[in-house]
């Protein structure tokens, strides 16, 4: 007879002791007390009677083996703690046990820290030391370097004050290539600009012209433009009093008149020649801005310099007569104003 201790019975999970009354299915095989087996009335495996096999008493689970039971074997090359033999890592470092055991094998090293390169060290256009990752008024120009003879960038930089940082590296480019580099503020304000950065002959002189140029643009378009585009709108039956919009037949009729006589068409293109020469102007003044600027920071620079050595100021005298005119920026703006608004008006 089998011995059914500790088998759980099928119905009341208890396990069996050994004064309890069990009974066996004697289809099956299965054990049960006598007292659960006659509540249920029947033996519960309905499906190993179906299949025709017997039942059979669960295994038994495998023996527990305790952690301090394993051998420990496997020494650690850091601290020399010995470790379970299939232990990874010790338990006391943390260090890698891979390859413990074999005597010749050096402990691994960590690598070294890693040290960040010290930043570069600039100076701005007085000696001082620039800390990284701070605004550089030069552009990455040295002040020591010579912008001309006897005078260095850090000079000229004193001079300019305003936008250094755009004008030092334009001024080393021209040095070096001989070539001009194209300004868009002078293209735009031409005078305005010169006389903004303090270029007063050349300021006036350019925006005496440009004005000329904008009030016969003005009288051409009024006295001579307009009435002639009026008299030739009448000669084809156009009635310009509800405003200049021609039909196809109209503009073809106006052109054949335009073309036979070259005189009418200047006088009717006088408005745009003349808007043509502004262009002219501020293209020269564009291309050309930047040079004629360094030449004046140059040509001012070299001046102070000679004066500065009976003892003034050098530093001071270049501040002082350098930087730029705002009082006048806002007198030429104010002007154009006027211009462009006013001047229509009275014509």
């Amino acid at each position: 007879m089998l011995d059914y201790t500790h088998i759980k019975c099928p119905v009341c999970g208890d396990a069996f002791k050994e004064d309890d009354d069990i009974v066996v299915c004697p289809q099956c095989g299965a054990p049960y007390h006598r007292a659960c087996y006659q509540e249920k009335g029947k033996c519960i495996f309905d499906d190993l009677h179906e299949a025709g096999k017997e039942w059979a008493p669960p295994a038994p689970p495998p023996p527990k083996v305790e952690p301090s039971a394993e051998i420990k074997d496997r020494e650690c090359p850091a601290c020399g703690t010995l470790n379970s033999h299939s232990a990874l890592f010790c338990n006391r470092c943390g260090t890698s046990l891979l390859g413990a055991g074999q005597p010749d094998q050096k402990p691994p090293q960590a690598p070294p820290p890693f040290v960040s390169p010290a930043p570069p060290v600039s100076r701005n256009a007085y000696g001082g030391v620039v800390p990284p990752f701070s605004f550089d008024p030069m552009g990455g120009v040295s002040p020591a370097e010579l912008l001309d003879e006897g005078i260095s960038f850090g000079d000229a930089s004193k001079f300019v004050r305003q936008n250094t940082t755009y004008y030092m590296p334009v001024f080393r480019y021209i040095k070096q290539t001989g070539r001009n580099k194209f300004s868009f503020s002078a293209f735009l304000f031409s005078g305005a600009w010169l006389l903004y950065r303090k270029q007063y002959k050349t300021g006036a002189l350019v925006a005496g012209l440009m004005f000329c140029l904008y009030l016969a643009y003005l009288l051409a378009t009024v006295f001579v433009s307009a009435p002639l585009l009026a008299e030739l709108a009448g000669q084809v039956g156009m009635d310009i009093t509800q405003g200049f919009s021609p039909t196809n037949e109209q503009m073809l009729a106006i052109s054949q008149l335009v073309a036979n006589d070259l005189t009418m068409y200047l006088k009717i293109s006088l408005p745009l020649l003349c808007l043509l020469a502004m262009l002219v102007v501020m293209i020269v003044v564009g291309v050309r801005g930047n040079k004629m600027y360094m030449r004046h920071c140059v040509r001012q620079v070299r001046q102070i310099k000679e004066h500065g050595a009976r003892g003034s100021d050098v530093s001071l005298t270049l501040e002082a007569k350098g930087g730029v005119n705002i009082s006048i920026a806002v007198c030429m703006f104010v002007c154009y104003v006027l211009l462009v608004n006013v001047v229509p008006l009275l014509l």
